[in-house]
């Protein structure tokens, strides 16, 4: 026999033995409860203001990057105010309804809240959202911006037109109006209207008896929003805590032994785990021929 080679028999006890070890250390492990890294308590709920910032939202400054999706990153600032971080206008954040996979929170653009009449250039303004993994809610109304309507000296304005009060002197709104209508459909083409005037749209939530009299209020009072993120109750419940992959902002459920490639923790990884061990120690054994 080769002094090398080590027989069948041999090899295969051997292998059997160091496998038996190492699923009994695996055992021994999944017999206790799982320890979990001591970083994974930085996920925990965090407020700004009166406002509870948890996953899929996180709280940049106080949570780290994995504890939720890039577009959901929350700014606070020394008022307790909650803003979305990657927007390009500030957008407000004034509640959150947190769901098991959907939720929806409302917000309100702050450049358009106080009043102002900066209309013609930013009311268009839940148009930076359309790249990010929320949606309007059909919750919404669509309240109608009309502004420098040139023709409207052979005619009145509709009396559900409200006149536009501008409060900044340096904005061109000659007889603009609001019109606050149904709901708010931003793929319809809307029919024009009358008085050959600049039309712009932004959704607001409304409210009973609302009109577009109330268009400041109704700005400020904000829309809704709808999002959809990955199932964190069910990581939770096999043992782990909701986390992302920051590489590729994906989800991953944080278990005792890492971050799984599921969205829960469970015996199936740790049994892949063990035929991989196994088929390993056969592969790197010199076995000869009998």
């Amino acid at each position: 026999m080769h002094p090398f080679r080590v027989p069948v028999a041999a090899a295969v006890l051997c292998a059997a033995t160091m496998l038996s070890a190492a699923l009994a250390t695996h055992a021994l492990s999944t017999t206790s409860p799982p320890t979990l890294p001591s970083s994974s308590t930085s996920c925990d709920p965090a407020m700004c203001g009166g406002l509870r910032i948890e996953y899929p939202f996180w709280l940049g400054g106080t949570h780290p990057p994995e504890c939720g999706y890039r577009a959901f990153q929350v700014t606070c600032d020394r008022n307790g105010t909650a803003s979305l971080r990657n927007s390009f206008w500030t957008n407000q954040i004034l509640e959150i309804n947190y769901g098991d996979n959907n939720g929806t929170f409302r917000i309100t653009n702050a450049q358009l809240a106080d009043g102002t009449c900066d209309i013609e250039l930013r009311v268009n303004a839940s148009s930076d959202l359309s790249l990010a993994p929320f949606t309007i809610s059909a919750a919404n109304q669509a309240i109608f911006f009309l502004y420098n309507c040139t023709d409207l000296q052979a005619q009145p304005p509709p009396l559900a037109w409200a006149p536009i009060n501008c409060t900044n002197a340096n904005t061109s709104t000659f007889n603009s109006f609001a019109l606050l209508a149904g709901g708010y459909k931003p793929d319809d083409k809307w029919e024009p209207v009358p008085g050959s005037c600049t039309v712009s749209m932004m959704p607001v939530l409304g409210y009973p008896g609302a009109t577009g009299a109330d268009y400041r209020r109704l700005m400020k009072s904000g829309f809704l929003l709808e999002y959809t993120a990955d199932d964190c109750r069910a990581c939770e419940e096999s043992g782990g805590l909701c986390r992302i992959n920051t590489t590729y902002d994906i989800f991953g459920c944080l278990c005792s032994d890492g971050l799984s490639d599921l969205i829960i923790c469970g015996s199936s990884g740790s049994k892949r785990t063990s035929k991989i061990i196994l088929i390993g120690m056969l592969t790197l054994l010199p076995f000869s021929h009998v």
